[in-house]
């Protein structure tokens, strides 16, 4: 049987619908979040499908794991507080419509409960006394609302074509470039671990960057906590790499 890779069990945004459309500036920026928010998935099921197959003994392996979680944790935070704070206020600038955004910002608050939950246990656990099963069930509890919203937002951003389309692009390169000022050794090795280059055909280039970038990441930023990126699902390349601690078949899906 082949092994499990990261694309479940949440399930990933095809963008095969819209991202050939260039009519207007909402395909652009719906397709970029629907791969920012890929990326967010896999690292989700990373943590999942690993969680319960650590060496229990191994508390360097262990700490490494938690280290790579308040990662993904740091990365979600902070990407979702970028959003309330310069993208939703400048698309409801942009559309004159006063709380156009305000769904996804519900939504946000739906999931975050569970998540401090999970982000306080990934930086407060010693490692002698972590408990794999306790951290699946932390990812559980907040998963679905988690997914649902990663999902949901892509259509929100489809539906801004009746607004200005350079205006709309204008708003998401100011967004990308607030996510891109960040931790480059905590987020940086992330972000290129949890990207698909092959993903949909190999249609998408993304993150897009110049040659050298993913030579930067490994080798530069990624040194300072090499033993977490050993959880990434993709090289800093980009290429798919087997999970380093994957489940059995029969414990791969939802607990």
């Amino acid at each position: 049987m082949a092994p499990r890779w990261a694309d479940s069990p949440y399930t990933l945004i095809s963008t095969k619908a819209f991202s050939s459309d260039t009519s207007h500036s909402a395909n652009y920026v719906a397709t970029q979040m629907a791969l920012a928010h890929n990326g967010m998935l896999r690292g989700l099921n990373s943590i999942y499908l690993q969680a319960a197959t650590l060496p229990a003994k191994d508390h360097t392996v262990i700490k490494d794991f938690l280290t790579y979680c308040q990662c993904w944790s740091e990365s979600m935070h902070h990407h979702h507080d970028a959003e309330e704070a310069e993208f939703f206020p400048s698309i409801e600038k942009i559309s004159g419509v006063k709380g156009l955004m305000e769904k996804n910002v519900e939504q946000h608050r739906a999931f975050t409960p569970g998540f401090e939950a999970f982000q306080k246990y990934a930086e407060t656990c010693p490692p002698a006394e972590y408990d794999g099963q306790r951290m699946r069930k932390l990812v559980e509890d907040f998963a679905e609302p988690l997914s649902k919203h990663l999902h949901d937002e892509i259509e929100t951003l489809l539906a801004l074509k009746e607004y200005d389309s350079v205006e709309i692009r204008k708003a998401y390169k100011r967004f990308e470039k607030i996510l891109m000022n960040t931790d480059n050794y905590r987020i940086a090795p992330l972000v290129f671990g949890t990207a698909d280059r092959h993903f949909e055909g190999a249609i998408h280039d993304f993150p897009s960057v110049p040659f050298f970038v993913p030579y930067v990441i490994h080798y530069i930023f990624g040194s300072k906590y090499r033993g977490a990126w050993r959880f990434n699902p993709c090289t800093a390349w980009r290429d798919r790499k087997e999970l380093a601690f994957p489940p059995p078949p029969s414990a791969a899906g939802h607990a």
